[in-house]
């Protein structure tokens, strides 16, 4: 077959690029709605006490889940996709080690936690949940690697499919687990089909997806062009810029509630939630662009330019469409939080449009194995949202820390935009389009 020309592979990336981000953002909506219906689910079918306990459980999971995992999801988005004929063996590998630290971490915080929290006593009295919370803690971090891993073989169109199925399931086993008079009956439902769609998924990675992209390989992988020792120092501060990005998140509502209180901190958190989860769609849609890239990564400013015509404007006019609407976005919560978060609301959203911006950095960052780069980056931000939200907070309340985060992410816009620049500018690879 004759082989494709740069034209052609570039047309072929660009609609692969599309594909793929239009996909994550579906995917991120579709998640976004189904999560919150089952949460509304929960709230009307058990006693608040059992939603309680359970919500911890899943929080507790999730976050732990994290650290477990390394950040070698963003190691599969950008090494996979060219990695060639290791690439089974390399995300084997690669769940091998998240499951044996989950293992490890969670084991440690069943037998620590009822030592550290009198709401975690029950899960010393209760070995079986003990040892389910640690299963369901491993499955947890194969399930979230499994979606990088289909977005690193261009199989992003089933992602959201797989998670509409997981919010389907989640969904209707919360009737039957209260039927059955499961003790922790919305904890297991949330796990439960975690179970059934991890054999499913990854019988389509390993027999059809990753077979599919090493036989398209052409060319030197990143890895044997980067080094392996370059490549786990990229992992290592693309790692530690991932702690930076989780502690700003984390740190800036218990600020909220430090200095102003719990009544203050419920205004802030939920606008703050929606603004943190529109971000996601930019950062979920960059990781098509970081596949893409690696793939071609002669024609990185072409597929730039598709990803800022095609995706950057369509994400920004909806952040300015919310933000034009944060009263009415706000209402469904309740009178006050609509009278006292829309402002808030507003800040946010229009912090998520440079948000958005700083996602293709990231991206960016990320393909040309800048990971000092991009850990320098989120600790600046750290810094600056944290330090200017403390005075803010007390002279202009949950506005004001809206408004540290709006100058926090503009100061990094600005440093960014001329990096953004310089890619625009460069030359494109001969041939390309």
């Amino acid at each position: 077959m004759a082989s494709l020309t740069p034209a052609a592979v570039s047309a072929q990336s660009s609609s692969q690029l599309l594909r793929g981000a239009y996909s994550l953002i579906a995917n991120t909506a579709v998640t976004s709605v189904l999560g919150m219906g089952f949460w509304v689910a929960a709230a009307r079918l058990y006693p608040s006490t059992t939603v309680g306990r359970d919500t911890v459980l899943i929080s507790v999971m999730i976050e732990l889940s994290t650290v477990c995992q390394l950040n070698l999801a963003n190691g599969i988005v950008r090494f996979l996709p060219d990695l060639g004929i290791g690439s089974a063996k390399a995300l084997r590998a690669t769940y091998g080690l998240t499951a044996a630290v989950a293992l490890l971490l969670g084991a440690a915080f069943v037998v620590a936690a009822p030592h550290l929290s009198r709401e975690l006593e029950y899960l010393g009295a209760q070995p079986a949940l003990a040892a389910g919370f640690v299963l369901a803690l491993v499955l947890w971090g194969l399930f979230t690697l499994q979606d990088a891993a289909l977005t690193a073989t261009r199989r992003a169109p089933w992602i959201p499919v797989e998670n509409g199925v997981f919010g389907i399931l989640k969904l209707s086993a919360l009737p039957l687990m209260l039927t059955a008079g499961a003790v922790n009956g919305v904890f297991l439902a949330w796990v439960l089909p975690i179970a059934l769609l991890l054999i499913p998924v990854n019988l389509l990675l390993f027999r059809r997806a990753i077979p599919a992209l090493v036989s398209g390989a052409t060319g030197r992988s990143s890895v044997a062009r980067i080094g392996r020792r370059r490549v786990a120092r990229f992992l290592a501060q693309d790692y530690l810029a991932s702690v930076f990005t989780q502690a700003t998140l984390t740190m800036l509502p218990l600020l909220v509630i430090g200095i102003l209180g719990a009544r203050e901190s419920a205004y802030f958190a939920m606008p703050f939630t929606i603004a943190v989860a529109f971000d996601t769609f930019a950062y979920s849609a960059c990781t098509a662009l970081v596949v893409e890239a690696t793939l071609d990564h002669e024609n990185l400013r072409a597929l730039t330019v598709v990803f800022i015509r095609r995706v950057v404007a369509l994400l920004a006019p909806a952040a300015l469409l919310l933000a034009a609407a944060a009263p009415l976005v706000m209402l469904p919560f309740g009178r006050a939080y609509a009278e006292h978060g829309a402002g808030v609301l507003r800040l946010l959203l229009c912090a998520s449009l440079l948000r958005t911006v700083i996602a293709l950095f990231s991206a960016l960052s990320r393909v040309q194995g800048r990971g000092l780069r991009l850990s320098f980056v989120e600790l600046i931000l750290l810094a600056l949202a944290l330090g200017s939200a403390v005075p803010l907070a007390h002279s202009n309340g949950i506005e004001g820390v809206a408004a540290a985060w709006l100058l926090a992410n503009a100061v990094i816009c600005v440093a960014v935009v001329p990096m953004l620049s310089g890619i625009l500018r460069r030359p494109a690879a001969p041939g390309s389009s």
